[in-house]
């Protein structure tokens, strides 16, 4: 947030990063990547993304980046307005010893009239469009098979007080890849929670998205503490991991892990249920510590999927104890703001 002009103008941000994580894929769609025709990404940075720079060393596949400002005299907005736009990467395959880079094609950008109310006003913008990779998908009429690059996309919302404070929001995005929201101080807030690739390539076409006004959105999560961020990136750093799976509705004390082992959820949404009501939503990132749970926990939290799930399963002994105790009671104290109970004494996970 910028104040200029004796406090008359206010200036804020939201911007969206779009990556394809190492396990998006599964089965015979990953071959490519496993012969490193093409690649995975790096997670992008948690605070202060270089845009430009990403996109240029072919980090990320796209971003949508929105810009507002309004102007307040006597504690009302006055005026107000809004720039900026989507910024597409590429694509680049290596067979042998060359290499060959397709471009990605701009949709044109949506930008919905500003909501604007005497004490705020809300920006929304939708940007993305066709991948640099052209893919064979199936269709019911012959030839059967059409070559086509499917779309992605997201919507942001920036809502912008007089106050000088501003709230970012990933209000729509496609189902595929990940898309990751910062806010105007550059924060990492927001992730797109469930990524879902095989109905990507089927359904991603224009009649199917904010272009063609109709669209499933992918659901969202918020980020949740550093220590949590940081002591996962740690464990994907891992290399290659066991997995488990969740479908929707169950309940992750079906698929039981060691108390010398650790579960992190890489897709999907779980939710934190207090003596079974719904109290709290984790998303990719999150860590379950089963050795961390005290009788009284396990009494009285579970936590079910909301979404289809998969976790990955790491060794206790190879992450920082101090951090992973860390976690769980900041877990434990997020379960007490919504409800505190007498019973939760130690990590709730």
């Amino acid at each position: 947030m910028t104040i200029t002009s004796e406090a008359a103008k206010i200036e804020a941000t939201a911007t969206s990063l779009s990556w394809i994580p190492s396990h998006a894929i599964k089965g015979a769609l990953k071959l490519p990547f496993a012969l490193r025709v093409t690649h995975f990404d790096a997670p992008p940075p948690a605070a202060q993304p270089d845009v430009e720079g990403l996109l240029a060393a072919d980090a990320i596949r796209f971003a949508n980046q929105l810009r507002a400002w309004i102007h307040v005299k006597d504690g009302q907005v006055t005026n107000f307005g809004m720039a900026g736009g989507g910024r597409l990467g590429s694509t680049t395959f290596r067979l042998a010893s060359r290499s060959l880079t397709f471009a990605a094609i701009a949709m044109p950008e949506i930008s919905a009239p500003p909501e604007a109310y005497p004490d705020r006003v809300r920006f929304t913008q939708t940007a993305g469009g066709r991948t640099g990779a052209v893919i064979p998908r199936r269709v019911s009429h012959p030839p059967y098979v059409r070559l086509m690059a499917p779309l992605a996309w997201t919507t942001v919302a920036l809502t912008v007080r007089v106050d000088g404070s501003s709230e970012a929001q990933l209000s729509g995005a496609s189902p595929f890849p990940r898309h990751y929201l910062y806010d105007t101080e550059g924060r990492l807030t927001h992730k797109s929670a469930l990524i879902r690739y095989e109905d990507w390539l089927r359904s991603a076409d224009e009649s199917e998205s904010p272009w063609g006004g109709t669209w499933e959105s992918a659901p969202v999560a918020e980020v949740r503490s550093g220590v949590e961020r940081q002591l996962a990136d740690a464990m994907l750093a891992a290399g290659s991991v066991r997995q488990n799976s969740l479908t929707s509705g169950a309940l992750l004390s079906s698929r039981p892990i060691a108390d010398t082992e650790v579960h992190l959820l890489l897709d999907g949404l779980l939710v934190f249920e207090l003596d079974g009501n719904p109290v709290l939503e984790a998303g990719p990132g999150a860590i379950f510590d089963p050795s961390l749970r005290t009788p009284q926990s396990k009494r009285h939290v579970t936590v079910r999927a909301r979404t289809p799930c998969r976790l990955a399963v790491l060794r206790r002994d190879r992450l920082d104890s101090d951090a992973l105790r860390g976690v769980a009671a900041q877990q434990t104290v997020r379960l007490r703001a919504t409800q505190p109970p007498s019973t939760l004494t130690g990590g709730a996970t």
